[in-house]
């Protein structure tokens, strides 16, 4: 289950992130319908619809898990919805460092290369109507006060 902000145009990845990382951490310090604080959990989500541009606003729509003592009744907010997810696959790429704007495309276009030719690229045209990168998710692990060791990834979804 996740709690999940509105979609989020901005021509930044850091920036979209950081506005719905904003609103979602002001949900769990209590800003909710039962102003009850919950748990941080991470990885924190970032899905992003990209631009058909350079300079065009792409679509961000960042999510925070839900822990499992809050997800018999979670409680709402303006501007986030409670989303329980069925069974997800993804394929995955990982890389480290606090992520700038320039790491996002760099980093989907390399698991997109990676996948090239195997049956998991099959799986994910298939699941995005032809297309291997048309939406990804980016997935942060760590505080964003923990200097070393970062973990972030790259997902691309797809059915079975």
């Amino acid at each position: 289950m996740w709690a999940t902000t509105a979609p989020i145009d901005d021509i930044s990845f850091v920036d979209g992130t950081r506005t719905g990382f904003l609103q979602l951490f002001n949900y769990i310090q209590g800003q909710n319908d039962y102003k009850q604080q919950i748990e941080m959990t991470a990885p924190v989500l970032t899905e992003i619809v990209p631009s058909d541009g350079p300079f065009c606003e792409s679509s961000f729509v960042v999510s925070f898990y839900v822990p499992k003592k809050n997800q018999a009744n979670p409680p709402s907010a303006t501007g986030i919805t409670v989303q329980k997810w069925g069974p997800t696959y993804v394929a995955v790429r990982q890389f480290g460092g606090f992520i700038k704007d320039s790491d996002v495309g760099v980093e989907a276009a390399a698991l997109s290369t990676s996948l090239s030719g195997t049956i998991w690229s099959d799986a994910i045209k298939k699941s995005h109507a032809g297309e291997i990168t048309t939406v990804y998710t980016v997935a942060q692990y760590n505080s964003p006060f923990e200097f070393d060791n970062r973990v972030n990834e790259i997902w691309f979804k797809f059915d079975m």
